[in-house]
């Protein structure tokens, strides 16, 4: 698995990420700082739509028991 996306990051940044000499310093914080933005945006998603699911049934059992 980690030898698959070191090769999909070696293509998108065509360098060998095989080999530490020839990573930049901070490339591996970029990368971090992509993956970290990637998993917060899926989790904010989630629950935001689940919290807007909840206020949807909240309301729909309000409404019919009016």
């Amino acid at each position: 698995m980690i030898d698959f996306f070191l090769g999909i990051f070696s293509t998108m940044f065509q360098m060998n990420m095989r080999d530490h000499h020839e990573m930049p310093f901070a490339m591996p914080l970029m990368m971090a700082c992509l993956v970290g933005g990637l998993v917060g945006f899926i989790i904010v998603k989630y629950v935001v739509k689940e919290q807007e699911q909840k206020q949807d049934s909240e309301q729909s059992k309000i409404s019919s028991v009016r």
